[in-house]
């Protein structure tokens, strides 16, 4: 599933620095963009994951109070410009 996360950064150093630590990402967990504000208050994330929990408890975890995250799953069928899928097994074509 893509996993739309945005990151209220309240220490735009230290947030840098845990960042780099959350690579390499296990198992699972694919980045798919990384959109920082030009002042580094903020920054957007698109990832996919299993779920929102798993997502949550490894950058939560990483991250620490550098930041808050608040995560959403994509509406995949609504959604504009979301790239292909790296966690889905495609499907044979007939």
């Amino acid at each position: 599933m893509f996993i739309a996360i945005d990151h209220e950064i309240h220490d735009p150093e230290r947030f840098q620095q845990c960042a780099e630590q959350v690579f390499p990402l296990p198992e699972g967990l694919h980045v798919h963009q990384f959109l920082p504000a030009t002042d580094l208050s903020k920054a957007a994330c698109l990832y996919e994951a299993p779920s929102v929990e798993r997502l949550q408890a490894y950058l939560d975890a990483a991250l620490g109070d550098a930041s808050t995250q608040h995560y959403f799953p994509v509406a995949e069928t609504h959604a504009i410009g979301l790239p292909e899928s790296v966690t889905r097994t495609p499907q044979p074509q007939a």
